[in-house]
């Protein structure tokens, strides 16, 4: 339009930190994403003590159970600043620990596999420690820009549908 001058915008405000700002507890959590980038930033953002799994005695279930944690490292981290999203996030994955849980000990998993899991699959332990810098955070969520998407489309492992098949 004529006469019309441009204006630069505003600059955004920095990013809250940790604690601060909108979130669930301020909590920033780790989730995990599909490729070869996901995996290496997965692990950078995970603690060796959450990071060990004990093998179940089944190869196809260890693999699922991995790829789930890893896959809700992401889903909780980048949900973490929309709370409604992050708490349906959460619950599901909740119900659907328990439900892993109960197949496990079904199929005879050894104990210390089962509690090496519950662990590792904690929310507090898939989510970044609070000293994570933003940039290694939204680096994790930039590995997997679809993830509201596979989420919404439930392109991810749900395993209790999943796991029952590992054990035929």
């Amino acid at each position: 339009m004529p006469g019309l001058t441009p204006t630069a915008a505003p600059e955004a405000p920095p990013l809250p930190l940790r604690g601060e700002g909108m979130g669930v507890g301020g909590h920033f959590r780790r989730v995990r994403i599909h490729g070869a980038p996901w995996l290496a930033l997965a692990i950078t953002l995970t603690t060796q003590a959450a990071a060990q799994v004990i093998p179940t005695g089944t190869p196809a279930a260890d693999i699922l159970l991995s790829q789930a944690i890893a896959e809700h490292r992401v889903f909780l981290t980048c949900s973490a600043l929309d709370p409604a999203t992050h708490a349906q996030i959460l619950a599901d994955w909740q119900r659907d620990t328990t439900a892993a849980v109960t197949i496990l000990k079904t199929h005879n998993t050894p104990p210390e596999a089962i509690t090496a899991f519950t662990t590792t699959a904690l929310p507090e332990n898939l989510m970044p420690a609070p000293d994570t810098p933003w940039a290694e955070v939204t680096g994790l969520c930039a590995t997997r820009p679809d993830w509201q998407t596979s989420y919404g489309r439930l392109d991810f492992t749900v395993l209790g549908q999943t796991l029952p098949l590992a054990f035929r």
